[in-house]
């Protein structure tokens, strides 16, 4: 007779080797097998029973602990063990528990966690109490277990459990959980909004032996920030310094952007320039933050300063987020000019043309706000300075869209002659639409059932939007629109 593990790794050929359902059915094979050496029996007298009726916890144990090689199948026998109705105590859990740590299966523990404190709160499923779990954890001293089950409590917002299971590992065990997952409980603190309780739990995990590291600094920047506390934000720097962790791009970026947020630009622009002069590492986000920060506060003389003269002098290279605070800002003031000052020195200081995300954005902007010549204009101009640009399709249609409300049906067919022809680019169903629609607004319904012909010849097949909007257009014009034409431009 095989040994449980010699079966469970046939099975496991099998279950890459076969269909889904083949694959289910040998799981299930494998825990009736193993069912059968409980009974100790001859092969021939072997019946197959049920798990749950005759296989012990010993056994599911046993064969859980043999399996580091065979992992897949041999969650799968756990999984079918527990569709049959086995009842998994403290020691199966544990050897599933010791498999996923072994294989490195973080995301697999993590589930499992969630769902014993789900049936936990709930009083389902499981036989024993998640308090019975952590003792043997604590016992093993499996330190990655731990961490994500600490982890898990912060996630489902339950941090009295999450402080008692590091109380326990560390009285207990003499061991503390990784940095990382202390400043996972910091930042899930601040997501659930207990800010307030940010410093007590920071304070306790240095109690217990957290070594912060810059991150750690960075939650807590955040949390004073919620409170409102922006002179202890501060103050965050000098413990910084006093524990001997050097600031960082990231660390000084964040600050800067909650002071912008809490609309005091003024004074994340003279932290910025007091950071330079300190030498500390200030990274182009930090500028992003202040630039759009004043262009928030409408300080739009101050935002140009920043970008043109400060960041010039201090040697750092802006980037499109940069520019595009003040370009849509621009554009927001009808100020078309200045917008295109500011793409061609993008262009020409640092390489980058306008993308088709900030032109799309500025598209519908305009578009939005009804300012639908502006649009136009800026979207022609545009074409022509940028011919290289790639302009997504939904861009084009909304300048379409826009020459064809105004009822200039010229501008509209000069723009498809240069995505056609110059650009190469293929007309789409909503850009014939579009065009049908607006010869209807003109109404010229002999042009716009020329589109739905010129459509169809060029391998669409109109759906009831396209025949809504030619049979609305016409109706518009006051035009009845034979049924038998549309029958024969569909046929």
């Amino acid at each position: 007779m095989w040994p449980p593990f010699t079966r469970l790794g046939y099975c496991c050929n099998l279950v890459k080797s076969s269909r889904i359902n083949i694959r289910w059915k040998s799981v299930r094979l494998l825990a009736y097998t193993t069912c059968s050496d409980l009974s100790g029996s001859s092969s021939d007298t072997n019946v197959l029973c049920h798990p749950y009726e005759k296989l012990g916890k010993f056994k599911v144990t046993a064969t859980l602990d043999q399996s580091k090689r065979e992992r897949n199948s041999a969650l799968l026998f756990a999984r079918e063990l527990k569709v049959f109705g086995f009842k998994h105590d403290v020691e199966s859990y544990m050897a599933i528990i010791r498999l996923l740590c072994h294989s490195g299966m973080g995301v697999r523990l993590n589930h499992l966690f969630m769902y014993v404190i789900d049936q936990n709160i709930n009083r389902e499923r499981v036989a024993f109490e998640i308090s019975d779990l952590l003792e043997a954890l604590i016992e093993e001293k499996l330190i990655k277990a731990v961490d994500v089950l600490v982890k898990v409590y912060a996630s489902v917002g339950r941090f009295e459990e999450a402080m008692h299971t590091l109380s326990e590992m560390r009285s207990r065990a003499g061991l503390m959980v990784s940095t990382l997952t202390c400043n996972f409980v910091l930042k899930e603190l601040i997501e659930w909004e207990k800010e307030h309780m940010v410093e007590s739990v920071y304070r306790e995990l240095k109690r217990k032996g957290l070594i912060p590291n810059v991150y750690t600094y960075e939650i807590l920047i955040k949390g004073r920030f919620s409170m409102g506390r922006l002179e202890k934000a501060w103050n965050i720097f000098a413990q910084m310094r006093e524990a001997g962790v050097k600031p960082n791009a990231f660390i000084i970026g964040t600050y800067i952007r909650e002071l912008c947020w809490k609309w005091k630009t003024d004074l994340a622009f003279q932290t910025v320039k007091a950071f330079r002069d300190l030498n500390e590492p200030v990274d182009v986000f930090a500028y992003t933050c202040v630039i759009r920060g004043f262009v928030r506060e409408g300080k739009i003389q101050d935002a140009e300063d920043v970008l043109l003269n400060d960041m010039k002098i201090r040697e750092v290279v802006p980037d499109e987020d940069c520019y595009g605070a003040l370009i849509l800002e621009y554009l927001k003031k009808g100020e078309t000019a200045k917008a295109f000052d500011l793409c061609d020195e993008m262009k020409s200081r640092v390489g980058i043309e306008a993308d088709y995300v900030l032109m799309r954005c500025m598209m519908q902007y305009l578009c939005g706000v009804g300012s639908l010549d502006e649009a136009l204009s800026f979207f022609k101009e545009f074409m022509q300075k940028s011919s290289k640009v790639f302009i997504d399709g939904v861009t084009f249609d909304s300048a379409i869209d826009a020459a064809c409300k105004l009822g200039r049906m010229e501008d509209a067919m000069e723009l498809v002659e240069e995505w056609t022809k110059g650009r190469k680019m293929k007309l789409w169903e909503m850009h014939y639409r579009t065009l049908i629609d607006g010869y209807c607004l003109r109404g010229e319904p002999w042009n716009a059932l020329y589109m739905f012909q010129e459509m169809m010849r060029n391998g669409y097949r109109p759906d009831s939007t396209s025949y809504h909007v030619l049979a609305r257009g016409f109706q518009g014009c006051g035009v009845s629109l034979p049924l038998c034409m549309l029958f024969k431009h569909t046929c």
